[in-house]
C-alpha cells in the first residue's frame, strides 16, 4: 500500500508542474545560501541540512533534478545539485522505481546530453560536465548492455551535435572505463564483467572511433589556428585532450592487439603529438601508460616498435623543444612535459631490458643511440629533477649486460661521466633574493619552482646525489679504467690546485674552514666519486695500473696543509686509494718494485692518519677551526678503524709500530687534545688487527694491557654505583647545571665512567677468535666441541672482561633506579626532566626522517649547554651498557652463560625496578640486550639462564603492556588521539608503546620458534660510543604490511624449538607467553596482530599435542581470534592470517572441546546451520599436514562476518545496490572464416557503425 500511495503521489507530482517548479525554487535559494561566502555558519548549516533531507527523503528528487538541472534560470551550482539529485536517485532507488521513472529519467538524461551543457572550451563547467557524464555511467551501469540497446545509438545521436556533445561522450567512456576497469569501483562484481566483456567486445570499434577523432579535431585545430578562428581552436583543443584522457584510461589494460592496430597507428600519432605544444603533455601520459604496461612478454614484444627510427627520431624532437622564456608559466608546463616524457623513456627502457637478449627474436634496436643521445641530453637539462630522472634510465640500461656491453653504450660512457660528475657537487637552496627571474632556465630557478624548503630540497638532493653515484659505479664495471681515469685526472687537477690554495692560507693564515666553499665543496664531490669507483675496482678484470694508483696516493701524501677541512678531505682520498696497496701486496716478491714502493707507502699513510690526530689549526680561539680540527681527529681515528677493517692483513705486519704510535698518543692525551672516543676509537683499531694474530696467548696478553687500568677504575667506581644517591653525586645530578671547569670532579668523573665503559664495550665488540677453524685449533682458541662436533672456541678477552661485568651490571642497576620516586626528588631543579627522550629519539620513533648533513660541518650543533650535556652523557652511559650486554653473549659464548648466578644477576641489576623504567628505557633492555642474549645462548644454558629469565620477565611484561594498551585506548576513547593531532605527548606514547610490543613479540618469536636475529642491533652497536648514537634506525608503520605468502607459509609450518618447548612446559611461564600473544592478536596494531598470529599457531599445536590444554584456555584463545576479526578483519592481510588461525585453533581444540561451538554461537546474527555445517567440515579428517581446507577457511570467514569492524571511510556511507541482470550471450565464432557473434542483439550492433562513424 505503501508503495502503491507513493507512485500516486509522484504521478500527482509529475502532473502538477507548478509543484515541482516551486521545490526546484526553494532548493535553489537554499543551494544558494549555501555557496555564499557571507552566509552565517548556522544557515548554512540549516540550508545544507534541509537539501539533504529533500535528496534522502523526497519522491520527487529526480524530477526536481531534472528541473533545475535543465532550467536556463539557473546557475551553475543550482544545476550542479540538480544533476546530483538525479546521480543520488539513480545510485540508491533504482532497483525501487517503475519502469516508466526509469525510462523518465534516462530520456531526460540523454536530452540533456544532446543539448550539452555548454561549449566544449569553457573549462569553468567541468564539474557541471562531469556530473551529468556521471549521470549517464550510473545507469549504464545497471541496465548496459543487456536493457538497454539503443545506447550506442543515442551517443552516436550526440557526437553529431558537435564538440560540446562529444567531449561529454567521451567523459562518459572515460567514466566507465575508470570504474569498470581500473578503480572497479563497481559494487557487483557480475556486473562488472558484463560490461568488462561488452568493452572488450566493440573495442576494434572503440579504437577507431579515438583515433578518428583525434586525427578530425587535431587537423581542424591546425586549421581553424590558422584562420585565427581561436574559440573554435580552442574546441578541438578540448576534444583531442579528452580523447587522449579517455584513451589513458583503456591503453593500460585492453588487448596489445588493439593499441597496435592499423600498424601500430595510435602510438604513431602520439609521437608526432608529442610535438605539438598543444598536446604534448596529454600524449606523453598516454604513450606512458603503453610504455609502462606489464604481462606476459608476448604482449609487450610489439612495444618495441618505438625503438623504429621514426618514434625515435620524434621523441627525441620533443626532448630538445625549447621552452617559452618569456613566461614563467610556460616554463613550469614544459617541465612538467619533459617529467611524463621521462616516464615514457622509463616505460621504453623497462621493456628493452626485459625483453632484450630473452630469445633470439629479440635483439639490440638498431637505432638505440638516438635514444641514448637524448638521455644524455636529458641529464644536462639544468633542472635536477629531469637530469636525475634521465640518470635513473641510465641505470636501467647499465645494469643490463647485453645494453651495457653494447658498442653504442660504451662509447657513451665517457660522455655520460663528464656529465654526472658536476652535478653530483651539493647544490645550497637558493636564497629567496635570489637574482634569478620566475622564467628563468637556471638550476636556481627550477629548484624554487619545485622545492619550497631548504629542508625538502636537501633530502631530494641527497637522493639524486645517491643515483649520480650509483651511475659511476655501475659505469666502472663497464668500462673500469675511464672512469677511474677521469677520477685520476680530477685529482691531480684538484692536487695542483690545493698546493697553490695551501700556499696562500699559510701566508695569509687566513683558512677556510666553512663546508659551503666551493673549494671544499668540488673536494667532496671529488672524493664521493673516487670512493665509487674505487669500491669496484676489485670486481672487474681490467683493472687500473697498480704503479699509478700508487703514484696517485703518494701525490695526496705529499700535499702539506694546515687546513682541517682539506686535511680531511685528503684523508678519504687516501681511504679510498688505500686499495691500491691491498693490490700492490698480493704480488710482494723480492724482485717486484712496485709490491716494494706500496709497501714503502704504508708507513707514509700511518704517518699521514697520526699527524692528523695531533694537527693544530693556526688559531685555535677560533671555534669553528677548532671545531675543524676535532672534527679531523675523529675522522683519522674512524679512517684507522676501517683500514683494521678492511685490510687487517695489510696492517698487521706494522702492528708494533701503530700500537706504539697509539700509546705515545694515551699517554698524554691532554697534550694532544685526544678526547675519550677518539681513544677508544684508536684502541677498537688495534682490536680488530690483533684478531688476526691467531695467537690466544699473545692476543689475550694484548688485551689485558687495555683494560688493566681500567680494571682499577671500576673498582674505584664501587661506592658511587651503590645507589643511585650516591650515582648521582657523583656525576653531578644533585647540584645545579654550571660550566664546569678544567678539572671540576664531577666532570672528571663522569669522562672516566664513559672510558671505562667505553673500553671494555669496544674489546667486547671488536674482539673475536679466528674465523678459519683450523687457524683457531692451532692458535690455541679451541677448547672443545659442541654435541654435534662443532669447535667451542674461547675469546681472548673473556678472562679479562667477566670479572668486570658485575660493575656494569651495578651500573645498570642503578641507571634504572634513577626512575624510583626518591631519586626523582634529589634531582636538582635544573635537572629536572634530565631522564627524559631526546628529540632525535622522538623522531627517529615518530619517523620523521632526519635531514642529511654533513659530519664535517662545524655549524650543525650549537655549543651545548650543561642540561644538554648531562642528557647526552646520561644517553651514552645507558646505551653503552645495553650495547655491551647485548654483545656479550655473541662475543663471549659460553663462558658467558656458564658463569654462576648469571640469571639472578641480570634480574637484580638489568631487570630491577622494571616497575618505574619508562617505556623507551624499557625498549633498549628489550631489543638491545635480552634478543641477541636469547638469540645467542647455548642450549645447555637454557635451563640455568633463560628459563628463570623468562620467569621473571613473561609475567612482567604481560601486565605491563595490557596495562599500557587499555591506557592508549582510553585515549582513542576520550579522543586524546585522533587524525588530527600529530606532536603530542599522547601521540609519542601510543607509538611507543606499539614498537615496544613488537619488539618483544620478536624476542618471543627467536624464544619459541626461533629466527635471525638481523643487524638491527649490531648496527647500533657500532656507534654505540659516538655522539651520534642511532638505537633505532627503522621505520614504524601505524599500518600492517601485507601478509606475505613465507609469512603465511610460517604461520602454518612453524614448529616450536627446544627453547620454546621448555618455556611452555613451564605452566607459571607458558601461562604469561599464551596469555600475551592471545592478547596481542586484538591490540589496535596490525603489526602485533600479524606477529602474534604467526607465533600463536605453532604455540597452540604444541599445547596441544603436549595436552597442556584445558577447557578455559580454549575458550579464551578461540575468543581471541574472534576479537581479533573484530579489531583487524577489516584489513586483507590480517583478515587472511586470522581465519588461517581460526580454523587451525578450531581443528585442534574443537574434538576436545566442544563448547567452543557455543562460543560461535554468540557471534550477532549468526546462523545456527552454518555453525552446524562448519563441526561437519571440521569432523572431517584434516587436510594432511598443517594446510588449512578452502571451505573451512570459507565458511569460518561467512560466520565471522558480522564481526569485522569497518574501515573508518566505510561507515556512513549509503550502500549502493546494482541488480544482476540476466546472464549474456557467449561470444563464439560462426565460423572459421564467418564474422562472430556480438554480445548485443542486431539492433544494437546496427548501431555501432552510426555510432563510430564519420561526423556530420
Amino acid at each position: 500500500m505503501e508503495t502503491t500511495g507513493r507512485r500516486q503521489q509522484l504521478a500527482m507530482a509529475m502532473a502538477q508542474h507548478g509543484g515541482t517548479e516551486a521545490l526546484a525554487a526553494e532548493l535553489a535559494t537554499a543551494v544558494d545560501l549555501i555557496m555564499h561566502p557571507m552566509t552565517q555558519p548556522q544557515a548554512r548549516l540549516e540550508a545544507y541540512m534541509a537539501c539533504e533531507r529533500f535528496k534522502e527523503e523526497s519522491p520527487l528528487c529526480a524530477q526536481v533534478g531534472l528541473f533545475l538541472a535543465s532550467s536556463p534560470q539557473s546557475n551553475q551550482q543550482v544545476r550542479h545539485f540538480g544533476l546530483q539529485l538525479i546521480e543520488y536517485t539513480i545510485k540508491f532507488r533504482w532497483n525501487c522505481i517503475t519502469h516508466e521513472e526509469k525510462v523518465y529519467i534516462k530520456d531526460n538524461a540523454i536530452k540533456m546530453l544532446n543539448v550539452g551543457v555548454g561549449p566544449a572550451e569553457d573549462r569553468t563547467l567541468l564539474p557541471t560536465k562531469d556530473a551529468l557524464s556521471r549521470i549517464i555511467v550510473e545507469m549504464i551501469k545497471r541496465e548496459w548492455p543487456q536493457q538497454w540497446s539503443d545506447l550506442l545509438p543515442e551517443l552516436s545521436q550526440a557526437c553529431t551535435k558537435g564538440e560540446a556533445q562529444t567531449e561529454l561522450v567521451l567523459l562518459v567512456f572515460l567514466r566507465l572505463v575508470e570504474d569498470v576497469a581500473l578503480l572497479q569501483t563497481i559494487e557487483s562484481n557480475q556486473r562488472r564483467k558484463d560490461m568488462y566483456q561488452a568493452l572488450n567486445n566493440n573495442m576494434n570499434d572503440i579504437f577507431e572511433f579515438f583515433l578518428r577523432l583525434v586525427e578530425q579535431h587535431v587537423t581542424a585545430f591546425r586549421e581553424t589556428t590558422r584562420q585565427c578562428n581561436f574559440t573554435k581552436a580552442n574546441a578541438h583543443s578540448r576534444v583531442v585532450e579528452m580523447v587522449l584522457l579517455t584513451l589513458s584510461g583503456f591503453v593500460e589494460w585492453v588487448s596489445i592487439q588493439h593499441i597496435m592496430s592499423s600498424n601500430g597507428k595510435l602510438m604513431h600519432f602520439l609521437c608526432i603529438l608529442l610535438n605539438d605544444k598543444a598536446f604534448q603533455c596529454n600524449a606523453a601520459e598516454c604513450l606512458a601508460q603503453i610504455t609502462n604496461r606489464k604481462g606476459q612478454a608476448k604482449e609487450r614484444k610489439p612495444l618495441l616498435q618505438l625503438f623504429n627510427e621514426e618514434p625515435l627520431r620524434y621523441i627525441y624532437q620533443a626532448s630538445q623543444i625549447p621552452p617559452d622564456s618569456s613566461s614563467a608559466l610556460a616554463i613550469e608546463q614544459h617541465h612538467n612535459f619533459l617529467k611524463k616524457l621521462l616516464q615514457v623513456l622509463n616505460g621504453m627502457a623497462q621493456q628493452l631490458v626485459a625483453l632484450w637478449g630473452k630469445d633470439d627474436a629479440t635483439q639490440r634496436p638498431v637505432h638505440l643511440e638516438v635514444l641514448l643521445e637524448c638521455l644524455l641530453l636529458l641529464v644536462q637539462h639544468p633542472s635536477l629533477t629531469v637530469a636525475h630522472g634521465a640518470a635513473l634510465i641510465w641505470q636501467l640500461l647499465l645494469k643490463h649486460e647485453p645494453c651495457s656491453k653494447d658498442f653504442a653504450t660504451v662509447n657513451y660512457i665517457p660522455k655520460l661521466i663528464h656529465t654526472i660528475a658536476p652535478r653530483i657537487v651539493k647544490l645550497p637552496y637558493p636564497a629567496s633574493t635570489s637574482t634569478s627571474s620566475p622564467a628563468s632556465l637556471s638550476t636556481e630557478a627550477y629548484i624554487r619552482l619545485e622545492y619550497d624548503s631548504e629542508e625538502e630540497f636537501a633530502l631530494y638532493f641527497f637522493r639524486c646525489r645517491t643515483d649520480f653515484l650509483e651511475i659511476f659505479r655501475l659505469a666502472t664495471l663497464v668500462q673500469p679504467l675511464v672512469t677511474y681515469g677521469y677520477c685520476e685526472q680530477w685529482l691531480q687537477q684538484r692536487l695542483r690546485n690545493a698546493v697553490a690554495e695551501a700556499d696562500v692560507e699559510v701566508k695569509s693564515g687566513n683558512i677556510s674552514c666553512s663546508v659551503l666553499d666551493p673549494v671544499y665543496l668540488e673536494w667532496d664531490a671529488l672524493v664521493s666519486v673516487l670512493d665509487g669507483v674505487l669500491s669496484r675496482i676489485l670486481l672487474v678484470a681490467e683493472r687500473p695500473s697498480v704503479p699509478a694508483g700508487l703514484r696517485l696516493l703518494e701525490e695526496c701524501l705529499k700535499l702539506e696543509t694546515i687546513n682541517p677541512l682539506t686535511y680531511s678531505i685528503l684523508l678519504s682520498c687516501i681511504s679510498a686509494l688505500f686499495v691500491f696497496l691491498s693490490m700492490s701486496a698480493c704480488q710482494i716478491t723480492a724482485t717486484n718494485c712496485v709490491a716494494m714502493s706500496g709497501v714503502s707507502l704504508l708507513p707514509r699513510v700511518l704517518d699521514k692518519i697520526f699527524r692528523a690526530l695531533v694537527l693544530k689549526p693556526p688559531n685555535e680561539l677560533e671555534k669553528v677551526q677548532a671545531k675543524s680540527a676535532v672534527n679531523l681527529r675523529r675522522h683519522a681515528a674512524s679512517l684507522l678503524v676501517k683500514l683494521a677493517h678492511k685490510y687487517p692483513l695489510l696492517l698487521l705486519p706494522v702492528f708494533e709500530q701503530i700500537n706504539g704510535h697509539v700509546e705515545l698518543l694515551l699517554k698524554e692525551p691532554g697534550q694532544h687534545q685526544l678526547c675519550r672516543l677518539e681513544r677508544t676509537t684508536l684502541q677498537e683499531a688495534l682490536i680488530l688487527i690483533s684478531n688476526h694474530f691467531c695467537d690466544f696467548e699473545r692476543q689475550t696478553l694484548f688485551i689485558e694491557h687495555i683494560v688493566q687500568d681500567k680494571r682499577t677504575e671500576w673498582l674505584a667506581f664501587g661506592d658511587a654505583l651503590k645507589s643511585p644517591l650516591d650515582f648521582m653525586s657523583f656525576v653531578g645530578l644533585d647540584k645545579p647545571p654550571s660550566y664546569a671547569v678544567e678539572g671540576s670532579p664531577t666532570l672528571q668523573n663522569r669522562s672516566r665512567l664513559l672510558d671505562a665503559l667505553h673500553v671494555v664495550l669496544g674489546v667486547v665488540k671488536r674482539c673475536t677468535w679466528p674465523d678459519d677453524p683450523d687457524r683457531a685449533q692451532r692458535g690455541g682458541f679451541v677448547i672443545g666441541c659442541t654435541e654435534l662436533g662443532n669447535p667451542i672456541c674461547r675469546n681472548p678477552a673473556t678472562k679479562h672482561v667477566v670479572p668486570l661485568l658485575s660493575h656494569v651490571l651495578s651500573l645498570m642497576r642503578v641507571l634504572n633506579e634513577l626512575f624510583a620516586p626518591e631519586a626523582l626528588l634529589a634531582l636538582s631543579d635544573g635537572y629536572r626532566g634530565i631522564h627524559g627522550m631526546l628529540e632525535h629519539e622522538k623522531k627517529q620513533l615518530m619517523g620523521i626522517c632526519a635531514l642529511p648533513t654533513d659530519p664535517l660541518d662545524t655549524t650543525i650543533r650549537s655549543e651545548p649547554t650543561p642540561f644538554e650535556k648531562m642528557q647526552t652523557f646520561m644517553m651514552m652511559v645507558t646505551e653503552g651498557c645495553y650495547h655491551l650486554m647485548g654483545s656479550a653473549g655473541p662475543s663471549l659464548g659460553r663462558d658467558l652463560y656458564q658463569l654462576l648466578g648469571l640469571a639472578d644477576a641480570i634480574v637484580t641489576n638489568v631487570f630491577s625496578r622494571m616497575d618505574v623504567v619508562p617505556d623507551y628505557r624499557l625498549r633498549p633492555i628489550i631489543r638491545v640486550f635480552f634478543k641477541p642474549f636469547v638469540y645467542s645462548c647455548p642450549p645447555s644454558f637454557y635451563d640455568s639462564v633463560l628459563v628463570p629469565l623468562f620467569a621473571h620477565l613473561a609475567p612482567l611484561m604481560c601486565e605491563r603492556l595490557t596495562r599500557r594498551w587499555l591506557y592508549i585506548a582510553s585515549l582513542y576513547e576520550s579522543g586524546q588521539l585522533n587524525g588530527e593531532v600529530n606532536d603530542t605527548q599522547e601521540v609519542l606514547e601510543d607509538q611507543l608503546n606499539r614498537t615496544l610490543t613488537r619488539e618483544y613479540l620478536d624476542v618471543l618469536k627467536i624464544a619459541l620458534v626461533g629466527g635471525q636475529i638481523g643487524a638491527d642491533h649490531v648496527a647500533a652497536g657500532a656507534n654505540a660510543n659516538s655522539n651520534s648514537v642511532a638505537m633505532e634506525n627503522e621505520e614504524h608503520s601505524m599500518d600492517s604490511a601485507p601478509q606475505s605468502r613465507a609469512s603465511q607459509s610460517a604461520l602454518l609450518s612453524d614448529i616450536i624449538s627446544d627453547l620454546g618447548g621448555k618455556l611452555l612446559r613451564n605452566g607459571h611461564i607458558g601461562n604469561y607467553v599464551l596469555m600475551t600473544l592471545l592478547k596481542a592478536i586484538a591490540w589496535n596494531d596490525g603489526m602485533c596482530s600479524m606477529k602474534a598470529v604467526n607465533i600463536a599457531a605453532p604455540v597452540m599445536r604444541f599445547l596441544a599435542a603436549e595436552k597442556l590444554m584445558d577447557e578455559n584456555k580454549a575458550v579464551t584463545a578461540f575468543t581471541a581470534v574472534l576479537q581479533g576479526m573484530q579489531v583487524h578483519g577489516q584489513h586483507e592481510a590480517n583478515q587472511s592470517g586470522l581465519v588461517t588461525l581460526g580454523v587451525q585453533f578450531y581443528e585442534l581444540l574443537r574434538p576436545h572441546f566442544p563448547i567452543l561451538s557455543e562460543v560461535l554461537q554468540h557471534i550477532p546474527s549468526v546462523n545456527a546451520a552454518d555453525i552446524q555445517k562448519f563441526d561437519e567440515k571440521i569432523a572431517v579428517a584434516p587436510v594432511k599436514g598443517n594446510k588449512v581446507d578452502r571451505a573451512k577457511k570459507d565458511i569460518f570467514k561467512k560466520l565471522t562476518a558480522q564481526l569485522v569492524g569497518r574501515s573508518v571511510n566505510q561507515l556512513f556511507r549509503h550502500e549502493v545496490q546494482i541488480a544482476n541482470l540476466p546472464p549474456m550471450q557467449s561470444h563464439k565464432a560462426k565460423g572459421a572464416m564467418g564474422t562472430t557473434a556480438d554480445i548485443m542483439d542486431s539492433n544494437q550492433n546496427a548501431s555501432l557503425a552510426r555510432l563510430f562513424g564519420p561526423e556530420k
